[in-house]
């Protein structure tokens, strides 16, 4: 639903990989709700009208119209939970564990600062982290496993982007903008796996990796009250490696070697609109699509053994779109209030759907935020939540929710 309370699909790939045997993760959606709480709380709906420090994520041409320099910093603090009628699930195995409902709690945040360089232009920079999370699952399996009788799961995974974008306005009513994303991707994990009258298993993974994509962005302002605008992010092709230990004392068996795999950062899309209604109220919408279609969860050891084997690609995740409407109600001069929409739809496959994998749902979220400027000091308070939204894949009902709450400080100077 969220960064974290959307919790899919791109940490579908770093925790399937983290554990291997069993797969398990409690999914991170790499779709999150974006930067800044003043645009979050309008739904995300900032394509064409988000003319702050957050452009650099939403669309770098809105740099153009920063009129003084700034600088934001924004903080998320909530949880998620999330529901499996199938409870746990192995690999190769009919082995089920009782627990179904799962909870996962974050706090992160995103900075930026936008530069005017006159005539129109601007230079804007920022770091943000998509994906933050840690998970941590432990259960006993339920009476009649014949495989495995208990799992201990810990496990990292973060994502760090950081930008620089440039935009100029090229006539009265046209902006331009080219962007830079440098990729830090990371993981690591630690997984206990009793096996029945086996004794444990102990894996250990931890990997680092990193990867460059290009952000276009275009705005179009029709007249005073209507704008449009376009962004596109070329995704990446980030390249994690590290090292991997599995034991199963048990059995006198030890392995130690080094792992790659490629993540694809997937290219996204987005087109908005901004109707300014009247004079104190803005209206806006966005459609954006992430191409996530041929993403992989392909793993490969430089030394693969019994424990730690190379894994093919098993996905078969579809292209996934987000509807984003959000209001803007300039209650006095330095007071606004902001609301918004979000519905996204699922990308995951059914055959991935699980607590092993991701849980992944048509996801409905709502946000608002009440927002006050002193002088050069704006601070803004709001909170998003999410439908506990389920889904039936296999006869099996998955479902997902939550919540943050969020601030933000902006500083013109």
């Amino acid at each position: 639903m969220t960064h974290s309370t959307h919790r899919n699909r791109a940490a579908a790939l770093f925790f399937l990989l983290s554990v291997s045997a069993p797969e398990f993760l409690a999914a991170s959606g790499y779709e999150f709700d974006g930067i800044g709480a003043r645009s979050i709380a309008r739904g995300g709906a900032v394509i064409a009208d988000a003319a702050d420090w957050s452009a650099i994520y939403w669309n770098p041409a809105n740099l153009a119209d920063v009129k003084a320099r700034e600088a934001g910093l924004e903080l998320k603090k909530g949880n998620s939970h999330s529901y499996d009628g199938n409870s746990f699930s192995l690999p190769a195995t009919t082995d089920r564990f009782a627990k179904k409902h799962s909870r996962s709690s974050f706090f992160f945040g995103s900075l930026g600062a936008v530069v005017p360089l006159g005539k129109g232009s601007a230079l804007g920079a920022g770091l943000y982290m998509p994906l933050l999370q840690g998970s941590d699952f432990k259960d006993a399996g339920l009476p009649g496993n014949t495989t495995y009788d208990s799992i201990d799961y810990k496990g990292f995974a973060g994502i760090t982007v950081a930008n620089i974008s440039y935009a100029r306005k090229l006539t009265e009513n046209i902006s331009l903008a080219l962007g830079v994303n440098a990729i830090r991707g990371d993981i690591a994990s630690d997984a206990k796996i009793g096996a029945v009258g086996a004794g444990t298993i102990d894996k250990e993974m931890d990997g680092t990796g990193y990867g460059v994509e290009g952000i276009f962005g275009g705005k179009y302002q029709l007249n005073d009250s209507f704008s449009l605008g376009a962004v596109f992010r070329t995704g990446a092709d980030v390249k994690i490696e590290g090292d991997a230990e599995a034991s199963w004392p048990a059995l006198a068996m030890t392995e130690a070697t080094g792992f790659k795999f490629s993540l694809m950062q997937p290219p996204t899309s987005g087109v908005g609109a901004a109707w300014k209604f009247r004079k104190d109220l803005t209206l806006t919408c966005d459609l954006t699509q992430t191409w996530w279609k041929g993403f992989s969860n392909k793993t490969t050891y430089d030394n693969p053994g019994t424990l730690l084997a190379d894994q093919a690609k098993t996905f078969d995740w579809k292209n996934s779109y987000k509807f984003r409407a959000g209001a803007l109600w300039a209650y006095d001069e330095r007071t606004d209030f902001l609301a918004g929409y979000a519905y996204d739809t699922p990308a995951i496959d059914a055959g991935s759907l699980d607590h092993s994998a991701a849980i992944d749902v048509h996801m409905h979220r709502f946000s608002a935020a009440v927002s006050r400027r002193w002088g050069g000091l704006q601070g803004t308070l709001g909170a998003l939540a999410g439908d506990f939204t389920t889904r039936k894949a296999g006869g099996v009902k998955y479902g997902l929710g939550g919540g943050y709450v969020m601030g933000e400080v902006k500083y013109k100077f």
